[in-house]
């Protein structure tokens, strides 16, 4: 079996606490060979932390001289698509943290870069291979839920600001809380619900509490990083420029209809779940349980599912990147096709498609058709 030389750009929290654990999972078929973040100190402590060999402050240089097979791309949004295509013109598949573009234009031209490179990208989306979320998709999949009309997305961070690298800055990440945390969610009911694809999205994007705070306790932990900081880069609560609550409606051309709050700072208990609702069932999804609501006889029926713990929760906080990462070596070595990979192009792009109207849809005031979005 081939062994990958692995490289990666960007080497904040994420890049530490899931994407090395994740490789380093994989035993012998991974080498991990070096790492490059603008800022030195952050590049230097990752890899004397891990053991890797060779640091770099200059991606493109990295690449010249490890010649690596994978790269991983776990920078501020604003840089996916540049290290992406730098990644496929040095000859390398790249795994690419979500969202991969804010844009459906930035993502069709990364997949088709791609393509032409003769190259893959895959694009982390780690909850729906996570515990109760894993499992509540397999039970909508059997068909026991029916004809699915309607799902409602919570996930709320009570006070989650991530306190790190550069998700508060517009110029770096290009937005807040739903490009964070709703990716997640969409891609979720993406492949829960079939992908039916996106007609219309009304949203808003707010910022009322966090710019008005001081010393406000917090937890790492609820703010996204439960295996702790890495080389943080300071934070100024001054650079923040992006939102911290975002709610609203999406419309799916299969006549599903959605409602969704995500938050960083909001004023209600923190909340992760995912309600869908079919004609036969529903199911209620979240880190603190599953239920599949339904009938039996005369009878309305609540089932609870056993859903065991993971068998690689003692690795890593973030279980869902090696999932992924071991479909990626299947993919890799020929036992699976693009095909066959469960995060498909068509998902990604619907996805993006909502991301890039919630925007354009706060922004506006008004709501957002499909038809409006970049191509």
């Amino acid at each position: 079996m081939k062994t990958y030389k692995v490289a990666i750009i960007g080497n904040g929290m994420i890049c530490n606490a899931a994407h090395i654990p994740a490789y380093k999972s994989m035993g012998d078929r991974i080498e991990l060979a070096a790492v490059a973040d603008i800022r030195e100190e952050a590049a230097r402590e990752t890899a004397q932390r891990h053991g890797i060999s060779r640091y770099y402050t200059d991606p493109a240089k990295m690449l010249e001289e490890v010649k690596p097979d994978i790269i991983s791309v776990c920078t501020p949004n604003a840089y996916h698509k540049h290290y992406t295509l730098m990644g496929f013109k040095a000859g390398c598949h790249v795994v690419c943290e979500k969202p991969v573009a804010m844009s459906r234009a930035d993502a069709r031209e990364m997949f088709e870069a791609a393509k032409t490179a003769g190259m893959r990208l895959f694009v982390i989306q780690s909850l729906r291979f996570i515990g109760n979320f894993a499992a509540a998709a397999g039970i909508a999949q059997s068909g026991c839920l029916g004809d699915i009309y309607y799902a409602d997305l919570n996930l709320v961070r009570r006070r989650g600001v991530p306190r790190w690298g550069m998700f508060h800055m517009a110029s770096e990440n290009v937005g807040g809380s739903f490009c964070d945390l709703g990716v997640h969610m969409c891609d979720y009911l993406m492949y829960i619900s079939g992908n039916p694809r996106m007609t219309a999205v009304s949203g808003s994007a707010v910022t009322r509490i966090v710019n008005h705070e001081e010393n406000v306790t917090f937890s790492n932990a609820e703010s996204g990083a439960p295996t702790g900081l890495f080389t943080p880069r300071k934070f100024r609560m001054k650079e923040f420029d992006v939102e911290e609550f975002s709610n609203g409606y999406i419309r799916l051309d299969n006549g599903m209809t959605v409602t969704f709050k995500i938050s960083w700072a909001l004023n209600l208990p923190n909340c992760n779940t995912v309600s869908i609702c079919g004609d036969k069932g529903g199911l209620s999804i979240g880190d603190d349980g599953l239920r599949l609501l339904t009938t039996q006889g005369a009878y309305q029926t609540d089932v609870t599912p056993r859903v065991f713990p993971d068998e690689y929760s003692a690795i890593s906080d973030f279980t869902g990147h090696i999932h992924e990462l071991k479909y990626i070596l299947k993919v890799l070595d020929g036992e699976m096709t693009m095909e066959e990979y469960p995060i498909r192009q068509e998902e990604v792009m619907n996805v993006v498609s909502i991301i890039e109207a919630f925007y354009k849809s706060a922004k506006l005031g008004r709501e957002v058709r499909f038809d409006e979005l970049s191509e």
